[in-house]
């Protein structure tokens, strides 16, 4: 339900500051990360004397910067008011106030040694890429666009990767924190305003409600054997003393972390797959386990610390050899799955046996126009004459899992026409948005009582 989902009414998880690159309204991410800086003029309209708007810890932010955030926003169609009326200065000191959060939320990311997947990254900034680059009417017009930026098309290549690694880190800082966020009791007089000031009287969107079955590739016998032989050598040369970064680099199979030597940092148990946190959680530190297998692979997996909740673990992945053979195995249970579902056999209990758990087996009520932005074309064309009870499939998804050809079956549960919003319908799902967002203001709240901040607006 789009509507009911994004990110708290404070955009700092979610909304950095902007560069307006030509008036056409196509942008690049700023982020206020940066000390001060020359004064400099950076918009085609508006000449600026620079000075700091606030500090955080040793970071400051610059009034450019608002005024950058404030013109993405009036590129977008929101009304600003002009510079130097009172009402603009209402407006820049709240996004002051987003920008600073911003950076506590930034910083706190990094002291927890999150990590960014490269291929996550690379993705990540593919996409943003690209979506700046479809604002423009050619690609001449974009690279015109980014050299009055003062940056070359591969500078600004990677400012943005820059700013997608920190929005990265921001998202998961916040989920990985939800369950540290104060406790907090929404009032129905709460959600009936909610409802009132944003749905009452709109259209909702058709949505589509299903189940899926997801069936990957799994290794023969003889590949198993044979990555758990590698996996018990890697666990043998650090019982014989070496050391353990040296020991991923040379044998881990996860390329996301092998070069630091599989550290995956400070983790959650709700964010690891369930057998490798049952082994982390049972381990002592600074002793190696394993071989503990999952559906990666055999892992060698090593608790170096521990607070609270949270454990900092390096691991070794030993990834079984897949040939075509797996894969037409997988293939042929999948199409078996299928005619099981269409016969009336349950879809949760297939899926508990035969799919992968750590994807959600209920999907409910995607908005039918965003399909293939949020699931993909594959999604999409499977559900695209969603009528209740019907199963496609079995479908092949080469990016659902990375590196892994997977098969879906899919099952309409709902499918619901375009109609007006009614609160009793949706009631918990906005007081989970509202529990949410009301949590996440009071964390910042908190968070900023550790950070020194001087706000100078």
């Amino acid at each position: 339900m789009a509507l009911l989902q994004g990110r708290p009414r404070q955009t700092a998880v979610g909304a950095a500051a902007v560069l307006l690159l030509s008036a056409s309204g196509a942008t690049h991410a700023q982020e206020p990360t940066g000390r001060a800086q020359p004064s400099q003029s950076r918009s085609d309209t508006v000449e600026v004397v620079d000075r700091i708007v606030a500090v955080v810890g040793d970071t400051a932010i610059l009034y450019t910067e608002i005024l950058e955030s404030l013109l993405q926003l009036k590129a977008e169609g929101a009304d600003i008011p002009d510079p130097g009326t009172p009402a603009f200065d209402s407006v820049a000191r709240v996004t002051i106030e987003q920008l600073v959060d911003r950076l506590i939320l930034l910083q706190m990311a990094k002291q927890t040694e999150l990590q960014v997947a490269p291929e996550m990254l690379d993705g990540e900034t593919d996409r943003r890429f690209q979506e700046v680059r479809n604002g423009f009417p050619s690609a001449t017009a974009f690279q015109e666009a980014v050299q009055s930026s003062g940056r070359t098309l591969v500078q600004y290549r990677q400012f943005l990767r820059s700013q997608v690694r920190a929005q990265i880190l921001i998202d998961q800082f916040v989920r990985q924190s939800r369950e540290s966020m104060p406790p907090v009791i929404i009032s129905e007089a709460e959600i009936q305003a909610w409802f009132s000031d944003n749905l009452e009287g709109q259209t909702r969107p058709a949505s589509v409600s299903f189940e899926q079955i997801v069936v990957e590739p799994e290794a023969g016998q003889e590949a198993m054997d044979s990555a758990r032989a590698e996996a018990e050598r890697a666990l043998e040369e650090l019982r014989s003393g070496e050391e353990f970064e040296v020991v991923a680099r040379s044998y881990s199979d996860d390329l996301s972390n092998r070069d630091t030597g599989g550290d995956l940092g400070w983790v959650r148990r709700s964010q690891l797959v369930p057998r490798f946190a049952q082994a982390a959680w049972a381990a002592r530190t600074g002793t190696p386990i394993g071989p503990v297998l999952t559906r990666f692979g055999y892992h060698i997996i090593q608790v170096e610390n521990t607070r609270g909740g949270e454990r900092k673990i390096r691991h070794i992945l030993i990834r079984p050899e897949m040939g075509p053979e797996d894969t037409e195995r997988a293939r042929v249970l999948a199409v078996a799955l299928a005619d099981s579902v269409r016969d009336g056999f349950s879809v949760v209990e297939l899926s508990e046996r035969h799919g992968i758990e750590e994807i959600p087996v209920r999907v409910p009520e995607i908005p039918f126009d965003e399909l293939e932005q949020r699931l993909g074309p594959v999604y999409a064309e499977a559900l695209s004459d969603p009528i209740p009870g019907e199963v496609s499939g079995p479908v092949e998804h080469s990016n659902l899992i990375p590196d892994r050809t997977v098969f879906v079956i899919i099952r309409v549960t709902e499918y619901r026409q375009q109609g007006a919003w009614e609160l009793d319908e949706i009631r918990e799902q906005v007081r989970e948005r509202l529990t949410f967002e009301k949590g996440y203001e009071r964390f910042v709240e908190e968070l900023r009582n550790d950070v020194y901040v001087d706000m100078r607006f």
